[in-house]
């Protein structure tokens, strides 16, 4: 972020200051937590980086494509298809050659090994139309992370990705995800997150867009 300033769009054309004049570079290896009140801007400014709002000034620069960016909403997106496929989204099953020992490792990883260790009956091939009916919260939540960790993007944005996860697991799965090569940044309010994040931009939610990095 170069001098930018985020602004949420109101009804009757203006725009409310959320952050003013943020200049920040995210380095590889220093993951970044984003805090701050309801409302005060954090989710506005993943949006400003991906590229969904344009910033009121300022200049926002990030990387392209799966392999160096990757975002993990509240609520992934399940596809119609198999369990793998919801693993190696956005990769296409039918076009591509997978890993299948490698799916199987990323959705252990990510706590949901009981979908393959034949206590279930579901496997890889597991077809559903709705996967979100079938699955719980804090499972599709987990089916996040393990295509996080199938994909291994040089940057991950998480926006209160594990918010249906209790802390013990919550904490678990951030674990392994800091261990890798990417670099974390994450909007969260359980603030037992901090200890993976080396650097933490609080939002104040002033109305005039003031925040501190710490």
């Amino acid at each position: 972020f170069d001098n930018v300033t985020v602004g949420a769009p109101e009804p009757n054309g203006s725009q409310r200051v959320l952050v003013k004049d943020l200049t920040l570079a995210i380095s590889p290896g220093r993951h970044l937590l984003i805090t701050g009140p309801n409302g005060c801007g954090k989710t506005s400014l993943l949006r400003v980086l991906a590229g969904l709002w344009a910033p009121m000034s300022g200049k926002v620069s990030r990387p392209t494509g799966i392999a160096s960016i990757m975002w993990l909403p509240q609520r992934p997106y399940l596809l119609q298809g198999s369990l793998r496929d919801q693993v190696v989204y956005p990769q296409d099953t039918n076009v591509d050659k997978v890993d299948d020992n490698r799916v199987k490792e990323c959705l252990v990883m990510a706590g949901l090994g009981k979908f393959i260790d034949g206590s279930l009956n579901v496997g890889l091939n597991t077809r559903h139309l709705e996967w979100n009916d079938v699955l719980s919260g804090g499972e599709r939540q987990r089916i996040g992370f393990a295509r996080l960790y199938y994909h291994a993007p040089k940057f991950a944005i998480l926006d209160e990705a594990t918010s249906a996860i209790n802390p013990d697991e919550e904490s678990q799965l951030y674990e392994r995800l800091v261990q890798t090569d990417t670099t974390v940044i994450s909007i969260a309010h359980r603030l037992e997150l901090r200890k993976f994040h080396k650097d933490e931009l609080k939002i104040a939610g002033d109305g005039v867009g003031g925040f501190k990095i710490v």
